[in-house]
C-alpha cells in the first residue's frame, strides 16, 4: 500500500465510533466522498449512509457498516508488525488511548470495511455503496434499508469478515449465494487466487438482511481486522490491500448486470428474522 492510501488508511481508523453514536465517522466519510466526481448520497432517519456513482440501469452495490464495539475514546493509531493468519508478521495498525496509552480497539470490524468501499468508490466509474448503522446490537440499520435505493442493484459484496482468508457461506444460516450459480461460477477462482479459502457458516452482518429483503446474491470478504471485539484488536495493511484488489476484479468480472437470488423464508433458523 502506497504511503498516500495508508495515510487515509490511518485517518478513517483513528476516527471513533460506537452503535448509534456513528456521527464522527458519518462526517469523515462524507467529507471524503464530497472530492468524489460523479458521487450523491442520502441518509436515512437512522443515519445510514446511501451512496452512488455514475449511471447505470443496474449497480454492483458494496456493503460495511459504521459502528464498533469500541466505546468512543480519542485514540492514536500505531504502526507495528503483527502476525497475520498464516503466522507471517505484517505491517500492522493497532489504537491505543490516547490519554493513557492502552490498547482501546482500532474498530477494523468495520472500519477496514468502510475503508475499502470507499477505495473502490474512487476506482470504479459505477457501483452504489451503502454503509448502515448500528449493525453490531442486530443489522439494526440494514434492517431498514431503504428498498427504492435496492430496486437496481444487481449483486452486494460486503466486507466484514475477519483476517485474510474467510468469507461467508451463510449468516445466522442464511444462504448468501448458490454455490452452483453463474454468479460464484464467475468469480470463485479470482476468490480462491486472493487467498480466500475459508468458506464458513458465520454470525450475523448486514448482507443477511439485504439476502432476506432483496433478490440478489451477496458476498462477505473478510476485511483484514484481527482480535475483532477486544482492545487488542488490529488490522493488517496488506491484508486490506488484497481486499480492495479482490473487490475490484469481482466487480470487473461481474459487471453491471442483474443476478437473481431469491431468499426462501422459514428455510433457515428462525434467527434475527
Amino acid at each position: 500500500m502506497d504511503k498516500e492510501r495508508l495515510n487515509k488508511l490511518k485517518k478513517l481508523l483513528s476516527v471513533p465510533t460506537y452503535t448509534w453514536s456513528e456521527d464522527k465517522l458519518i462526517k469523515h466519510v462524507i467529507e471524503y466522498i464530497s472530492s468524489i466526481d460523479g458521487v450523491s448520497h442520502f441518509q436515512d432517519d437512522l443515519g445510514s449512509i446511501y451512496i452512488t456513482k455514475g449511471e447505470s440501469n443496474t449497480y454492483p452495490c458494496l456493503v460495511a457498516h459504521l459502528d464498533s464495539v469500541h466505546q468512543l475514546t480519542d485514540m492514536k493509531v500505531v504502526e507495528e508488525e503483527l502476525p497475520n493468519a498464516q503466522g507471517e508478521l505484517k505491517l500492522g495498525l493497532k489504537a491505543y488511548d490516547s490519554e493513557f496509552g492502552l490498547p482501546t480497539g482500532i474498530g477494523g470490524d468495520d472500519k477496514a470495511g468502510v475503508f475499502i468501499c470507499l477505495q473502490l468508490l474512487e476506482m470504479v466509474d459505477v457501483c452504489k455503496i451503502f454503509l448502515p448503522v448500528a449493525e453490531e446490537t442486530g443489522c439494526n440499520g440494514s434492517r431498514e434499508a431503504d428498498p427504492k435505493f435496492f430496486e437496481n442493484v444487481g449483486y452486494a459484496i460486503q466486507f466484514d469478515s475477519t483476517e485474510n482468508n474467510t468469507m461467508s457461506k451463510t449468516l445466522m444460516g442464511v444462504k448468501l449465494y448458490e454455490e452452483e450459480s453463474k454468479f460464484f461460477n464467475s468469480v470463485k477462482d479470482i476468490i480462491l487466487e486472493h487467498g480466500f479459502t475459508k468458506w464458513l457458516n458465520h454470525p450475523y452482518t448486514d448482507t443477511m438482511m439485504l439476502k432476506k429483503k432483496f433478490n440478489f446474491p451477496c458476498l462477505n470478504f473478510a476485511a483484514g481486522y484481527y482480535n475483532y471485539h477486544t482492545k487488542n484488536e488490529y488490522v493488517i495493511v496488506e491484508d486490506v490491500e488484497n481486499a480492495i484488489n479482490l473487490g475490484l476484479k469481482v466487480i470487473n468480472q461481474l459487471g453491471n448486470k442483474k443476478y437473481e437470488f431469491v431468499h426462501i423464508p422459514n428455510s433457515y433458523p428462525n434467527i434475527l428474522f
